[in-house]
């Protein structure tokens, strides 16, 4: 897949329980480990649509269909990472950090944890 195409909150629900089981799995599995109720219809309907997107490969062993992701987890959250700093900051990692510490939204421990990462990092 070239281009990782952002999903409705819903269908990435059901990849977050997918990514967090060991795949393949079924979609009784999707349903009994998703964070939300959904009907065994609705959960077949999001998977549909996973594979259509190519989010999913769908396998067919017996009278069971076993779901595999093409997109790994941390690809997904790369795109949307620099996809919502792009939206929301301008490309600019400092104006997003600097919201959040406006808004209170920091603690001393997250400041610390990033400073920790940065400076693992070489930066």
């Amino acid at each position: 897949m070239d281009e990782i195409k952002r999903l409705p909150d819903a269908e990435l629900e059901v990849m977050q329980t997918i990514w967090a089981l060991q795949p393949p799995v079924t979609a009784a599995e999707v349903q009994q480990n998703a964070p939300k109720e959904w009907k065994p219809t609705s959960v077949l309907t999001f998977l549909s649509r996973l594979c259509e997107k190519g989010f999913l490969r769908c396998e067919k062993q017996g009278r069971q269909n076993y779901y595999t992701p093409l997109v790994r987890e941390e690809a997904y959250l790369q795109r949307e990472s620099r996809s919502f700093v792009q939206r929301l900051c301008g490309g600019s990692v400092k104006n997003l950090v600097a919201s959040l510490s406006d808004a209170g939204a920091l603690t001393e421990r997250d400041i610390d944890e990033l400073r920790a990462f940065l400076d693992a990092q070489g930066r």
